[in-house]
């Protein structure tokens, strides 16, 4: 009778124990196991961050008779923004100076009917563009010297200048006064042209050392 007392147990155990693993697996099954699930969110989360460079549309909407808004989040086309080109404001180049303004004495020669004759052009005065000089000469040979005024405009774009006659300073027997044009090297190293007079030719002048 012990004996079968005991077996009954046991059958008895392996039955509940049996029982508890079904039970067990029922309650996995309901929630506690992999699988979907649906959670209610108190509050609503925050839509995600966009892209750098992109610009977000927030769309709040309330149905009839919800409870909580629809939060709808849509993307707009990038904008590129066009930044100022760099040193845009810097000049690529200053504005050519006047070199009658660094050089006050130019010194050579010009040829004309007496031959050729010295010349010393004098700036005496530069505003701007307009400079004003003294037309001085001397001619070796027969000893005649002179000066006169001239003044002109001088052209930074093509470095030339005409300086046309004013008065007299020191007018010798025979002489007359003349108008004379060129163009100042790139290097203000030499000022040359022509003397616009009958019979007269070229001038070279080269500043004073």
């Amino acid at each position: 009778m012990g004996s079968l007392s005991v077996r009954g147990n046991e059958e008895r155990f392996a039955a509940w124990a049996r029982w508890g693993f079904v039970a067990a697996l029922g309650l996995v099954a309901a929630g506690c196991g992999r699988g979907p699930y649906v959670v209610h969110a108190v509050q609503a989360l925050p839509p995600p961050p966009p892209p750098p460079g992109e610009q977000t549309t927030v769309i709040i909407v309330v149905p009839d008779g919800a409870e909580e808004p629809q939060v709808e989040v849509r993307s707009a086309a990038p904008v590129e923004v066009e930044e100022p080109a760099e040193e845009a404001w810097i000049p690529k180049a200053l504005p050519a100076g006047n070199p009658f303004a660094r050089t006050r004495t130019w010194i050579g020669d010009y040829d004309c009917v007496q031959g050729t004759t010295a010349l010393a052009l004098r700036i005496v005065d530069v505003r701007g563009r307009v400079v004003r000089a003294i037309f001085d000469f001397h001619h070796t040979p027969s000893s005649a010297a002179g000066s006169y005024l001239v003044s002109g405009t001088f052209d930074p774009s093509t470095h030339r200048v005409r300086f046309d006659p004013g008065r007299w300073i020191v007018r010798p027997d025979d002489y007359v006064m003349t108008s004379m044009e060129g163009e100042v090297a790139s290097d203000g190293s030499l000022f040359a042209g022509r003397i616009t007079f009958p019979g007269c030719g070229a001038f070279q002048l080269k500043p004073a050392r």
